[in-house]
C-alpha cells in the first residue's frame, strides 16, 4: 500500500501533523493524513467481548475470529475533523430506519390478518353470549388500545439511538396480540378444563389456570416470538436494549388482546362502571405488566447473544423465561388469594417498584448501547477507517446533535443522518463478528457498511468544500 505524503508544515497544520480546527482541507482539495492512524483507548472492550471462547462443544465459535482489515487507501480527513465544535444544541430528529425485505412486510400482513381473526372470534363470542349491546365492544377495544399506545410511545423514545426497522416492531406487536394471545387463550382454557376433570373442583381449576398455567404458557408463547426475532432478524437484535424493545412490544400486544377479553367480560357482568374500574386497575396501575415480563426475557437473551453469540442466545432462552414467569405467577397468586385492601396495596405497591426499575433500566441500557458504539467505532478509528473526532461525533448524543447542526449549515443534514445511522449499524455488526466469529455473510455486510462509511465521509467532505 502506497504511503501518502507527509502534511505540509504551514499555518494550516499543528505541530503533530493534524489540521488545525477550521483550517481548509488543502490547496488541492484532497487533504493528506498521517501514514499511521493514531491509537486511542476507548474504555474496556473486554466488558463487551467474551473472555473465553471454548474450542469445542455447542458453545464453540463456528467461525474464526473476525479481524478488522486496514483500508486499501489512506482515508482523508473528513470535513467534520476540520471544523470547530459548535456547542449550540439542536433537537434530535427521527432518522430513517433500515429497509427490510418483502418477506418481512409479507409477515406483517399475515400476522395482521391473524390478529383480525383472533379479535373477530372474541367479538362474535361476545355478541352471542353477552346481554349488553354489542356496540360497546369497540369502546372496550379503544380502552385496551390506549395502554398499547403508551407502551409503544415509550419504546419509540427508547429506540432513538439505533432505530429498529418499523416492520419488525409491528411484527412484535402483532405476534403478542395474535399468536401469543390466541394460543395462550386456547391452552389456558384447556389446562383449566383438565384440572377440573382430574380434581372435580372448580376452585382448583380457577387457581391452577391463572397461577400455574398462565405464567408458563403465556411467557413461553410470547418468548417464542422474541426468540424468532433474534434468530431470523439477528442483524437487528444486537443486545439487551433490542431485547427490551421487542419484548415490551410483544408484551404490549398481548395485553391489548387480553384486556379486550377482560373488559368485555366486565361489561357483561358489571356494566360501564365496572369496566372503568377494571381499566384503572389493568390499564393504568398495571399497564406495564406483560411488557415487563417479556422484556426481562429479551434483556437476558440479548445480553447473552451480544457477548457470547447467537447459539448461546438460543440456549439461554428457557432460563431467560424464568424471571418473567416468577413475577407473573406471583402477581396472579396475590390476585387470586388477596381479597383485602392491604393485600391489594402490597400488590400494586410492589408492581409500581418493579415498573420503576424497568423504566430506569431503559436509559441505563441506552447509555450502555452508546458506550458500545463508541468502543466498536474506536476499533475502526484505530485501523484508519475513521478519525477519532468522528468517533466522538458519531457515538455521543452531544456529538450527534452538533454534527447535524453543522451539516445543516452546509446543506448536508440527510448525509449526516445517514452517516450516523449506518455507523451505529456498523458498530453492531463488529460486535456480532466478535461474538459469532467471522461468519462470511456478516463479513460481507461489514464490507458493504465500510464502503458506505467511506462514501458518506467523501460526500460530507465534498459538501463542506
Amino acid at each position: 500500500m502506497s504511503q501518502p505524503p507527509s502534511p505540509p508544515q504551514n499555518g494550516q497544520y499543528m505541530p503533530n501533523g493534524r489540521p488545525r480546527p477550521g483550517a481548509p482541507s488543502s490547496a488541492s482539495g484532497a487533504p493528506s493524513v498521517p501514514s499511521q492512524p493514531r491509537y486511542q483507548d476507548y474504555g474496556n472492550p473486554r466488558a463487551y467481548d467474551t473472555s473465553v471462547r471454548p474450542a469445542s462443544g455447542l458453545t464453540a465459535a463456528r467461525f474464526a475470529p473476525a479481524q478488522i482489515q486496514r483500508p486499501d487507501q489512506a482515508q482523508p480527513q473528513s470535513a467534520w475533523s476540520t471544523q470547530t465544535r459548535q456547542a449550540q444544541l439542536v433537537s434530535q430528529e427521527a432518522t430513517k430506519v433500515p429497509t427490510v425485505s418483502i418477506a418481512v412486510w409479507l409477515s406483517v400482513v399475515i400476522l395482521g390478518f391473524l390478529l383480525l381473526a383472533v379479535l373477530g372470534y372474541f367479538f362474535l363470542q361476545f355478541v352471542m353470549t353477552a346481554s349488553s349491546n354489542p356496540v360497546w365492544w369497540p369502546a372496550t377495544a379503544f380502552l385496551a388500545s390506549t395502554s398499547l399506545l403508551v407502551i409503544a410511545l415509550i419504546m419509540f423514545l427508547a429506540d432513538r439511538w439505533d432505530p429498529q426497522p418499523i416492520p419488525l416492531l409491528i411484527i412484535a406487536v402483532f405476534w403478542g396480540a395474535a399468536i401469543a394471545a390466541g394460543t395462550s387463550y386456547v391452552l389456558n382454557t384447556l389446562n383449566s378444563y383438565l384440572v377440573y376433570i382430574v380434581t372435580g373442583s372448580a376452585d382448583a381449576a380457577n387457581f391452577a389456570g391463572p397461577v400455574i398455567s398462565a405464567p408458563l404458557v403465556e411467557e413461553t408463547t410470547k418468548g417464542i416470538g422474541l426468540l424468532l426475532l433474534m434468530i431470523l432478524a439477528r442483524r437487528y437484535f444486537n443486545g439487551p436494549m433490542d431485547g427490551l424493545i421487542y419484548g415490551s412490544l410483544i408484551g404490549g400486544g398481548f395485553a391489548f388482546t387480553e384486556n379486550i377479553i377482560y373488559y368485555t367480560r366486565q361489561l357483561e357482568s358489571s356494566g360501564v362502571g365496572g369496566v372503568l374500574f377494571l381499566f384503572l386497575l389493568r390499564g393504568i396501575l398495571n399497564i406495564f405488566g406483560h411488557a415487563i415480563y417479556t422484556a426481562l426475557t429479551g434483556i437476558i437473551v440479548g445480553f447473552v447473544a451480544r457477548k457470547w453469540g447467537t447459539i448461546m442466545g438460543f440456549l439461554v432462552f428457557v432460563p431467560a423465561l424464568i424471571p418473567g414467569m416468577l413475577i407473573h405467577g406471583g402477581w396472579n397468586l396475590f390476585s387470586v388469594m388477596g381479597n383485602s385492601w392491604l393485600a391489594i396495596g402490597i400488590m400494586y405497591g410492589t408492581k409500581a417498584i418493579i415498573a420503576l426499575i424497568w423504566l430506569i433500566s431503559i436509559p441505563v441500557l441506552i447509555w450502555d448501547e452508546s458506550r458500545l458504539t463508541r468502543i466498536r467505532l474506536g476499533d475502526y478509528a484505530n485501523q484508519g477507517w475513521l478519525t477519532h473526532e468522528e468517533v466522538d461525533m458519531l457515538a455521543t448524543w452531544k456529538g450527534r446533535r452538533e454534527g447535524k447542526l453543522w451539516a445543516t449549515q452546509i446543506n448536508a443534514r440527510p448525509v449526516m443522518k445517514r452517516f450516523i445511522r449506518e455507523s451505529a449499524d456498523l458498530a453492531s455488526i463488529r460486535q456480532r463478528l466478535l461474538a459469532d466469529g467471522a461468519n462470511p455473510k456478516v463479513v460481507e455486510t461489514e464490507r458493504k457498511l465500510l464502503h458506505r462509511l467511506t462514501a458518506n465521509r467523501q460526500e460530507l467532505l465534498s459538501q463542506a468544500r
